[in-house]
């Protein structure tokens, strides 16, 4: 399983941080519907219950206004972690409007698409992405364009595309940076770490994050920031930086708690529970992941409920409580279903392998050889060195020219600077002048003060000498 299998689902609740404009018709929106696409990832539960409030006028809106509330809808649902709803808002939208070119539209086949991929639908994902991105390019819309390409790069890396998925980021990178808006690079800075931690390229990884981080702070799009929170957490503890992962994951729970956000929550634990686990705490990671159970109603992605009991079972595993583990395995082999996809195929090696484990702990070496065996001829299968030396090939180009970029921006900064510190050597030199000419005057004065001062004591001598 590729590294950043374990961010996946958090990463994806980023794809909600394009705010959206209204459509450019003749039909004015009411106010409480711009209000809703103003502040959907400032206050999604407020503008959830502020949409519902409206739900019992649905009729009497235009077809328009209808797919518009729906858009929105289907949004904040997205980024609460209800896909279900989601898919469902969006699929609603869709009907009223099919051959419609606006926004609308195109944010309402972005939003079908992504409720598919949560549910690891990744062939009807990419067709609702596909059509999304050729109506965006066809208004010219450079926002909903760079937003297209995160959906599409997505979904190329699930597939294992990695040198086409880190191109299409890339592209994305530059549109972000000359359209200058933050919500946007935001976003592509979080999706372009995620990439680099499935890489191995941590440290760039932490800082495209830590970027992200800082930018949906400044907008105030608490979800998003929690999402990248759980995301640099994971690359922290990937850089064997448990006790950092920990500082940001014990922030996000309280963080989420205060909220009253089970999703997050949820996530605030199981990131709390692989930490202790990897520090080798094994009842705290229990407990958090008892804590996390409680929270599991909430989530509605199918990949999410499988790796959570895959870490119930490396957990019980190092317990050694194998029937336990052997149980949590098989739960996780039942949820994620018959592999559909290539990340699928990826991630369920690691079942194998994990059994494979609990039959040697359990003494049946005969099973384990064999599950061994099988494992290493599927992981083999799965690989592309080719595609691999491309990818790394890519991303070195990819570092190279954003060094050119960083190196251009220093060196601007560099003459900036000679020229304020030849400003302040001018500057100084004028001050030094002023000085002398202060020196020199209080040298004369000086000197004639003395001068009166010795008449005047001379003065009566002279008096009595006469």
């Amino acid at each position: 399983m590729k590294i950043c299998e374990v961010l996946l689902l958090a990463a994806l609740c980023l794809a909600t941080n394009f705010a959206s404009a209204a459509d450019k018709s003749p039909e004015p929106l009411p106010e409480w519907l711009l209000q809703i696409q103003q502040q959907k990832n400032i206050r999604p539960e407020a503008m959830l219950q502020l949409a519902k409030s409206h739900e019992a006028d649905f009729h009497q809106w235009s077809p328009l206004q209808q797919a518009s509330w729906l858009s929105e809808l289907s949004l904040i649902y997205e980024a609460l972690g209800r896909h279900r709803d989601q898919l469902a808002a969006a699929e609603r939208g869709l009907t009223l409007i099919p051959e419609q070119l606006s926004k609308t539209h195109v944010e309402l086949l972005f939003s079908m698409g992504f409720a598919l991929e949560m549910h690891r639908e990744y062939s009807q994902a990419n067709d609702y992405y596909k059509k999304g991105m050729a109506l965006a390019i066809e208004l010219n819309d450079e926002k909903l364009m760079i937003h297209g390409k995160l959906n599409l790069a997505a979904m190329l890396a699930e597939e294992n595309q990695d040198q086409e998925a880190l191109e299409t980021l890339k592209q994305a990178y530059g549109q972000a940076v000359k359209l200058n808006d933050k919500g946007t690079l935001a976003s592509v800075n979080a999706e372009l770490g995620l990439m680099y931690t499935m890489l191995m390229s941590d440290e760039e990884a932490r800082k495209l994050l830590e970027e992200s981080y800082r930018l949906f702070d400044e907008l105030g799009w608490e979800k998003s920031k929690i999402s990248v929170w759980f995301n640099l957490a994971m690359t922290y503890l990937y850089q064997s930086k448990p006790e950092l992962a920990l500082e940001i994951f014990d922030k996000m729970l309280k963080a989420s708690l205060q909220a009253e956000d089970p999703v997050q929550t949820y996530y605030a634990y199981f990131g709390l529970a692989t930490t202790n686990r990897g520090m080798k705490k094994y009842d705290a990671a229990v407990s958090y992941m008892e804590q996390a159970d409680a929270y599991l109603p909430s989530l509605q992605s199918t990949y999410q409920l499988s790796e959570h009991h895959f870490e119930k079972a490396l957990i019980y595993r190092a317990l050694g409580q194998t029937s336990l583990a052997f149980q949590e395995v098989d739960l996780a082999a039942e949820q994620l279903g018959n592999q559909r996809n290539v990340s699928d195929k990826f991630f369920a090696l690691h079942f194998d392998r994990l059994k494979a484990h609990l039959y040697a702990d359990n003494g049946d070496f005969e099973k384990a050889y064999n599950l061994f065996d099988q494992f290493f001829k599927n992981y083999v299968g799965l690989q592309d060195d080719k595609r691999d030396l491309q990818v790394q090939k890519l991303r070195l180009s990819f570092d190279a020219e954003r060094q050119q970029a960083k190196n251009e921006l220093l060196q601007k900064d560099n003459e900036l600077q000679a020229l304020r510190l030849l400003e302040i050597e001018r500057k100084r030199q004028i001050q030094w002048l002023w000085i002398g000419l202060f020196a020199s005057t209080s040298l004369i004065l000086l000197t004639l003060l003395l001068w009166q001062w010795r008449r005047r004591r001379q003065s009566p001598t002279a008096t009595e000498q006469g």
